[in-house]
């Protein structure tokens, strides 16, 4: 039978084997979870991290482009105002 494990235990026990001092395999001993599955999670919880930032740079270059595009339609106007007043 597979035990399930909530995300929560999943989370605490990522947290306690990254921190100074521990390793997966003393974490993972510690919580009756095989060593391949605490590793598992860890490479997973970081590549979860790795996209985060990978989005909020996408987020933060569409924003960006957004602003650009709204300056270059103001200095189009402005240029056919001042082209149309010479």
């Amino acid at each position: 039978m597979t035990k399930k494990h909530t995300w929560e235990f999943k989370q605490n026990a990522i947290r306690l084997a990254t921190q100074p001092g521990n390793s997966a395999a003393a974490t993972a001993l510690l919580l009756k979870v095989p060593v391949w599955k605490l590793r598992a999670w860890i490479r997973e919880d970081k590549d979860k991290l790795g996209r985060s930032s990978e989005i909020d740079e996408l987020i933060s270059l569409r924003n960006r482009i957004k602003e650009l595009e709204e300056d270059n339609e103001i200095l189009k106007k402005a240029a056919a105002y001042f082209a149309k007043s010479l």
